[in-house]
């Protein structure tokens, strides 16, 4: 009961975090998330945590999720995650011991189904910061079918979810989430030929992903995403079907607008009242070896030093001056970075 608490706390907190951290979160087709029953949703994987994040908040269930093991190696951070329904994923670079710790966790997730939750899983293995869906693990069609040897009775469908970012690196910009319709995995499953189950589940995941989130084919990539330029990328569908048909000029409808110069200064002013939480973030920026984690920093820095440091700042305003100059203040404060985050 309490981790349930803890859990739509956290959720609730990180919803606030996220409207103020991105402009726009558009959601397509949310109709299509079953109310009930064993969901396994498989999504791609372009932005570190920020993607489970982010499909979390929107999910009106309770969600569990698989993650890297690395990030559990302090138990202060495996007891945080694991209370907000985070599983350790093993890879091969995690040890010998690897191979049977994934089995406990594969058993852990039919458990899960079983009793009719939400999984998600993110089946290319890894995040990617390049816009194409990169070949599927077989991890996730492991679990599906392994839970359905276990419990054959049970109806398991799949839920492919496309994430799209306009920038993935920046404060402000914007994200989309496509949800695709639901398939039984039982369809697919064939015991006696487990191999070739395992491969069409795979094809049929990697072929409807491939529809709900902008997808270029790695030989013509950097040609490609030149051609491309400043279109607006959450758009998946359409700059797709835009994709075939290049080089051509772009539709004004998908071509992003660059920042303004008031939203600069605007910005700028936000800089300078949040100085301390960015110098803790640029003392971090060197530490950050993969390009995927950047949002992911500046989001945790954000829902946690900048409330941290601004509440500080309140206090010594309110010390000095007295309450109504603080409440202005605070007010003013959150006001500006609500209008950086929305009018960029």
């Amino acid at each position: 009961m309490l981790k349930h608490i803890w859990y739509h706390l956290f959720k609730a907190y990180v919803s606030i975090g996220l409207f103020f951290f991105f402009k726009k979160i558009k959601i397509y087709n949310q109709n299509h998330v079953p109310e009930k029953g064993a969901i396994l949703l498989v999504s791609n994987h372009k932005n570190a945590l920020l993607d489970p994040l982010i499909i979390a908040t929107i999910m009106k269930r309770n969600l569990y999720f698989l993650a890297r093991a690395s990030a559990f190696k302090i138990k202060p951070v495996h007891w945080f995650l694991s209370s907000l329904n985070m599983i350790p994923i093993y890879r091969i670079r995690d040890g010998k011991d690897s191979i049977v710790k994934n089995e406990e966790v594969f058993n852990k997730c039919s458990e899960i189904l079983n009793h009719d939750q939400a999984l998600l899983i993110f089946p290319e293995g890894s995040h990617f910061i390049k816009r194409s869906v990169q070949p599927l693990k077989k991890g996730f069609a492991r679990i599906a079918f392994g839970t359905l040897e276990k419990h054959p009775d049970l109806q398991l469908q799949i839920l492919p979810v496309g994430i799209n970012y306009n920038n993935q690196t920046l404060f402000a910009e914007s994200t989309s989430i496509y949800f695709g319709e639901p398939f039984l995995v039982n369809d697919f499953y064939n015991k006696k030929r487990l191999n070739n189950s395992i491969e069409n589940l795979k094809t049929e995941v990697f072929k409807r992903l491939k529809k709900l989130t902008t997808h270029i084919e790695e030989k013509n990539y950097d040609t490609t995403i030149e051609q491309l330029s400043n279109v607006d990328f959450l758009q998946a569908k359409k700059v797709n079907a835009l994709i075939k048909e290049l080089p051509i000029s772009k539709p004004d409808n998908l071509i992003k607008r660059t920042p303004s110069l008031a939203w600069k200064t605007i910005k700028s002013i936000v800089a300078i009242n949040s100085f301390i939480p960015l110098l803790i973030y640029k003392y971090f920026v060197p530490k950050i070896k993969e390009i995927e984690f950047i949002s992911t920093a500046k989001f945790g820095i954000g829902i946690t030093a900048f409330p941290l440091f601004l509440g500080l700042q309140s206090l010594l305003i309110n010390y000095f001056f007295g309450g109504v100059f603080t409440l202005i203040y605070l007010t003013t404060s959150i006001f500006f970075v609500l209008i950086a985050a929305k009018t960029k």
